[in-house]
């Protein structure tokens, strides 16, 4: 209940209690319809007023004795008559609120809490009216306020300080709630195994999203953010069918992660702590993410009528949430038999179809020592092997290398030029993702580009 006035300290700056207030007001209008034989004189000696008879007598509405202040108190008189005695107390608390220079809050007031719970901050949150999934403990002072009820005797409040900031990081209540909400509200299509055989391996790499990126047209040439990246992501998956309809595709791998998403934590920034501009936050950014990809995995497979691996390439930017979405996608299409998700923790890949060899790494870490390391992680397959390449994200732009047997391709990206890149000069390259046929024999058979305007 909010007031105009303070009813208690205005009162106390005229030497008055509620009580004496009260019967002074009574002589004032006794003294005005002539009912007693008072002065203003008199009226203000009576009750030590601090000021003059004029002051009284012309109660102007700065006054206590004004019709406002006078309508005010009573309002609030009649309001206290129906509340309990605790929310009474509640109401006449000095509540506090500031935001402190260091960017945190502080919030004062008065709380019912069982003292158990005064331990555990997310009861203290919830107690100030704060968002747990926005905000956290920082500290906290709580001292008792006893408060007498006429119905159930002294009760026990709580005078609370506490001193919160913004979050940044994610609870285990809420990955426990985005899995049951992905449960709830999305259902695994039940689908019959398909059993293509002599077709070929389309492999389809979407590599640096980097969705919830943000960037405006005043910054750069073209305009990037989270729908224009799910907007190219779909166009590759909507071109690939329309492309590839009415082949015999014996199997589809897709790769995920390659800084599939923008940043990877709460506080905007990539795993290794890079602040990034974004138009989302992480938990809603995940979220979108993953049913992106179960979108995108449902209709390739569906459409193409093949088995489809998916397997993460974790990027610099998302090690962790490209992951975590992995996962997500294991849980959605375990009981699938068309859709196998590999859940190896390795930073590189390798599969095999027939004589061709792929290996895929996100190429931040490896550098010129990619070229090198397939014959020694995949020994095997590379010894069974003719074909052998290894593609790469992370430089956004396509690059293509022949050495010592294998050939070494950097991919390009659909995503659009954020700041950083535009300041530092990396413009230029075409926005496209490469699409690759894979023959068992023969190698590979052929590539097409889905190209964004």
């Amino acid at each position: 209940m909010d007031n105009i006035y303070n009813f208690t300290e205005e009162l106390q700056k005229y030497g008055l209690t509620t009580d004496t207030y009260e019967q002074c007001l009574e002589d004032i209008s006794n003294k005005v319809l002539g009912n007693i034989d008072l002065d203003w004189a008199d009226i203000i000696e009576k009750y030590h007023l601090p000021i003059v008879k004029d002051t009284l007598r012309k109660a102007s509405s700065q006054s206590i004795f004004g019709n406002v202040f006078v309508s005010e108190y009573f309002k609030h008189k009649s309001l206290l008559s129906s509340m309990s005695d605790i929310e009474k107390a509640k109401s006449t608390y000095k509540s506090e609120q500031s935001i402190n220079k260091d960017g945190t809050f502080t919030s004062n007031k008065l709380i019912s809490i069982k003292e158990d719970e005064l331990k555990n901050p997310v009861s203290l949150l919830k107690a100030h009216g704060f968002d747990v999934k926005e905000w956290e403990l920082v500290s906290a002072r709580n001292n008792i306020w006893n408060v007498y009820s006429k119905q159930d005797g002294i009760q026990e409040l709580y005078s609370s300080k506490i001193v919160v900031k913004p979050r940044t990081d994610i609870s285990l209540e809420e990955i426990k709630e985005f899995y049951e909400n992905l449960i709830n509200t999305s259902s695994p299509p039940v689908v019959q195994k398909y059993e293509n055989k002599n077709g070929l391996m389309f492999e389809l790499p979407i590599v640096d999203l980097h969705l919830g990126k943000f960037s405006t047209s005043d910054i750069v040439k073209d305009e990037y953010n989270t729908q224009i990246a799910r907007d190219c992501f779909n166009k590759v998956i909507d071109t690939c069918i329309s492309r590839l309809h009415g082949i015999n595709i014996e199997k589809i791998i897709f790769p995920i992660g390659n800084d599939f998403f923008h940043y990877d934590a709460v506080s905007s920034t990539t795993t290794g702590g890079t602040p990034q501009d974004t138009d989302m936050k992480h938990q809603t950014l995940f979220k979108t993410g993953v049913l992106i990809l179960i979108d995108g995995i449902t209709k390739l497979s569906k459409e193409l009528k093949a088995p489809i691996e998916v397997f993460c390439v974790q990027g610099n930017h998302d090690f962790m949430s490209s992951y975590h979405a992995l996962m997500s996608l294991w849980c959605y299409f375990h009981n699938n038999e068309n859709v196998m998700v590999d859940l190896g923790t390795s930073p590189r890949k390798y599969i095999q179809f027939g004589k061709c060899l792929i290996g895929f790494a996100h190429g931040d870490k490896e550098k010129k020592r990619i070229e090198k390391i397939m014959q020694v992680e995949a020994a095997k397959m590379w010894g069974d092997s003719v074909y052998r390449e290894v593609h790469l994200g992370h430089l956004h732009s396509e690059q293509v290398t022949e050495d010592g047997g294998v050939i070494i391709r950097n991919l390009s990206s659909v995503t659009g030029t954020d700041a950083w890149h535009h300041n530092s000069g990396f413009v230029g390259a075409i926005r496209k993702c490469t699409c690759f046929l894979w023959d068992k024999e023969n190698g590979l058979d052929s590539t097409f580009n889905v190209v964004i305007n």
